[in-house]
């Protein structure tokens, strides 16, 4: 089902939405057009995102940096703060699972779900390197009806990753998971939220 957001059945989860009012239908309708390009532009998150973090690089099913706009089966790189996997030099990695979009007069809507992976390319290491298994996804979505535009973040299903031959990377696991069960992503994604509809520069005036 297209814009389908998968569903919750165990470990945590996180949803977060914001919106923003403009005058008319029409203003909507770019503002929506402006941020559907940021949230699909990858590499400019850490940019975007009104409180930075972690750093984000969009791949190609090589595992090659890419430019421009995230497309189905590309790959993201992530630079979390704190301990990285050893296995990876440091890097968490997720692929880009769904773009669903669709557009009517009064409404239009994109969709993006990403999910914990092993690296580009893999080889002989098929093991998933993200600190949480590939069971979890992170969707977002950006929605206009009318003079509304909204921004979400739903994340389902967010479980440990411990699947790893290195004892190294199963700790480093432990304690980042442990960390975002205690709240630690939820500014992350907050900001990026902000970010998108740039309601930082709202508040500001």
């Amino acid at each position: 089902m297209k814009h389908a957001i998968p569903k919750q059945e165990e470990g945590k989860k996180l949803d977060i939405t914001e919106s923003k009012t403009c005058n008319t239908k029409e203003e909507a309708m770019d503002f929506y057009s402006t941020t559907r390009i940021k949230l699909l532009s990858i590499n400019y998150w850490y940019e975007i995102a009104s409180l930075p973090a972690s750093t984000f690089t969009l791949l190609d099913t090589l595992g090659t940096k890419k430019e421009g706009l995230a497309e189905e089966g590309d790959y993201i790189q992530i630079d979390i703060p704190g301990p990285g996997l050893w296995s990876t030099g440091g890097y968490d990695y997720v692929r880009v699972e769904q773009i669903d979009e669709s557009r009517e007069d009064n409404t239009e809507i994109l969709t993006m779900r990403l999910r914990p992976s092993t690296l580009p390319n893999p080889e002989d290491d098929l093991e998933t390197k993200h600190f949480f298994n590939n069971m979890s996804s992170s969707t977002f979505q950006i929605k206009r009806i009318g003079n509304i535009v909204e921004a979400s973040y739903f994340g389902r299903n967010e479980l440990m990753n411990l699947e790893l031959d290195s004892l190294a990377d199963k700790i480093r696991n432990i304690v980042v998971a442990l960390g975002a069960k205690l709240g630690a992503s939820f500014p992350q994604w907050k900001a990026l939220i902000h970010g998108l509809l740039d309601l930082d520069e709202e508040e500001k005036k």
